[in-house]
This record gives C-alpha cells, structure tokens and sequence, in this order.
C-alpha cells in the first residue's frame, strides 16, 4: 500500500529522464509507482515527479538537461524489496514492450525480477526465497 505522506528519505534515486510526464506515466502503469508530488518548469512540463511504489521505495523522475549525459551508462542498477506478487509485475512491466527476465531464484536467497525502463534503466525487484534461512546459511564464505 502507498504512503501519500511525508516523510524524511534517508535514501532516494534520482532519475534523469527526457519527459517526466511521459516517464511517469510507465512507472504507474508497467509497475504501479504513483505520484506523491510534482514540480513545473517554467514552460509548463513536469520538471521533476517524486513517485513512490511502496514506504521508502522513491524515486525521483528528473528532467534531463539536452546538455547533460545519460548516468545510466555507468552501471546504476535501482535495486527495490517488492512485497507484491513478482509474476504478475514482470507481466506488466513486459505489456509495455520493456525487456523483463524473471523471476528467477538467486544464489543469495532470492527471487528476481529484471526489467529494464524505456530509459536503460535496470530496476530489480527481489523477495526473499526462504525466510528461515540463517545470513550464514545463505552466505557461508562471509
């Protein structure tokens, strides 16, 4: 369930996109993000959109300046704890047209699911396979 509320991020993702509204617009539709607040430019369009899926799974959609370079291209991969069911979001996200893999089981006691964002953007959604696995169970070498 969304939290429509304020509160202090500890951490959040800024997303550099050419259209806000149009990057938006996926978000809530492929993988059910929804809008907490937006910002105009000064010509109208969406400046920026802080949009949240679940409490502290926030990412801020930010307009890209034309001089700017794409930060995707060094390796960001946004990573989210998903409570959902896993299927049924990769078979949304895939309704779209992106690439999705998964879900598929880790190594690290997790299940997965990839998709990349009409930007480049690889977003993973994991859950825990097993729940009463030990950190030592999972990780021995650690």
């Amino acid at each position: 369930m969304i939290q429509e509320e304020f509160y202090p991020m500890p951490l959040f993702v800024r997303v550099l996109v050419g259209d806000v509204a149009v990057a938006a617009q996926w978000y809530a539709e492929a993988l059910g993000f929804r809008s907490v607040y937006t910002l105009p430019a000064a010509d109208g369009t969406q400046l920026m959109n802080h949009i949240r899926l679940e409490r502290y799974q926030d990412l801020i959609l930010m307009s890209q300046p034309s001089d700017s370079l794409m930060l995707h291209d060094h390796g960001l991969v946004i990573n989210f704890s998903y409570s959902g069911n896993l299927q049924a979001l990769a078979e949304r996200a895939i309704a779209t047209g992106v690439t999705v893999t998964g879900p598929i089981p880790t190594t690290y006691n997790t299940y997965e699911v990839t998709i990349i964002d009409p930007h480049g953007y690889p977003l993973i959604f994991s859950q825990i396979l097993n729940r009463d696995r030990s950190f030592a169970e999972v990780m021995p070498a650690c």
